[in-house]
């Protein structure tokens, strides 16, 4: 071997040697160290996510406000399918009839309190969905329309709450193109704009970080316009923009309920001031909304647009008066913009657009005298009085 090769060779051996490896074998370690923990990190991530996903809740069956008496058997399948793409376990039909028949409920669109509790101990159910068919119909131009409510099974709160309604004819594009003939297609593509806004998470009202909130009861409406059950459609839609808007706090309609019949308050769109303190003391609310159903037409003939016409009030439970009052009336062709862009084809969906315009207009006087400090509706008994600290 030359004296330069060993040279070499002596030259690379005092590298090895040298502290240098050391350095590059601990970057080694905390660079494998990285990787493990990042992995890790991401399956305990995905776990979790798996967790959120399959958040265990109770479908109760809908109720059934439609012409159609067969509309459930449609319905159901689509909602409890949809539900479970999303993630979430649904307890199984059989379980959630023995519930009903055990604890003797007959009306499933409505819960208290007591009974979400109840159910959530009895099936480990972290909510309770619940909801109204307020349209189905299976004719030329089919149409359906929902409201529904998730219920927390704890506290009986709303933490969701969405409309959804449509006919075939709204998908027809230019040329007629895109129009949906029959219910198969229909149903599942309402059901998917009704759950779109889905969670089991609390809402945003309960929340230390947002500010005082109007709670509200919705009392049931008076229906004055000879079409069966528009006034429980009017009730559930007000419940639903209520939640959406981020003024008022409505409570489920399963606790008013529960209070009407407990106090024994017949008279629907109305209240005096006895029933009113009485009512105001068992649900701990700041006021009512009361209201009557005047008009629900869905036109006489095909030529003849859907027209409904609706007079609400809130009456403050502190003050005694009331605080806010409207009227408002609408038809299915009074939004047209060209041709027959801005029509609306099903009377529900009147009665919803009507509703969010009331809502609006009353958020501008109730908000600005929601309570500066009103006792959090989770800390609300039986009798509405703070619980005690």
């Amino acid at each position: 071997m030359t004296k330069k090769k060993l040279n070499n060779v002596a030259v690379r051996r005092n590298v090895l040697r040298s502290p240098d490896r050391f350095a590059s074998f601990f970057l080694i370690v905390i660079f494998s160290l990285f990787f493990i923990t990042n992995v890790c990190y991401a399956v305990q991530s995905s776990r979790g996510e798996e967790r959120v996903l399959k958040e265990r809740i109770a479908l109760f069956p809908f109720v059934n406000l439609s012409e159609d008496r067969d509309a459930l058997r449609y319905v159901m399948p689509v909602l409890r399918a949809r539900l479970e793409g999303k993630g979430f376990d649904v307890v199984d039909e059989d379980s959630i009839n023995r519930f009903l028949l055990k604890e003797r409920i007959r009306a499933t669109g409505y819960i208290s309190r007591d009974m979400a509790r109840k159910i959530g101990s009895e099936l480990k159910v972290k909510a309770v969905l619940l909801g109204s068919v307020n349209l189905f119909s299976r004719g030329a131009n089919p149409g359906v329309g929902f409201s529904a409510r998730l219920i927390d099974s704890s506290s009986g709160l709303i933490l969701w709450a969405d409309n959804a309604s449509a006919t075939g004819d709204d998908f027809t594009a230019i040329l007629g193109l895109g129009r949906i003939k029959n219910m198969d297609n229909l149903l599942p593509r309402v059901a998917d704009r009704l759950l779109a806004s889905f969670t089991a998470m609390p809402s945003r009202k309960e929340t230390k970080e947002t500010k005082e909130t109007y709670r509200i009861a919705v009392m049931p409406f008076r229906n004055n316009s000879g079409v069966r059950d528009a006034g429980m459609i009017a009730t559930y839609m007000f419940l639903v923009e209520l939640f959406k808007n981020p003024v008022f706090e409505p409570v489920e309609y399963g606790e008013v309920r529960r209070a009407v019949v407990d106090l024994r308050v017949r008279e629907r769109g109305e209240l005096d001031y006895r029933d009113m303190k009485a009512l105001s003391d068992s649900l701990g609310v700041d006021g009512f909304l009361v209201g009557t159903v005047e008009l629900y037409s869905d036109g006489l003939n095909a030529s003849s647009p859907p027209e409904v016409s609706i007079s609400a009030r809130i009456v403050d439970a502190r003050k005694n008066r009331v605080l806010w009052c409207e009227s408002c009336q609408l038809k299915g062709d009074d939004d047209i913009i060209v041709l027959d862009w801005g029509r609306i084809r099903s009377v529900d969906k009147v009665a919803s657009r009507i509703v969010s315009k009331l809502v609006k207009r009353a958020e501008k006087v109730c908000g600005a005298t929601v309570p500066a400090a009103s006792v959090p509706s989770s800390e609300v008994k039986k009798t509405g009085e703070p619980l005690s600290r």
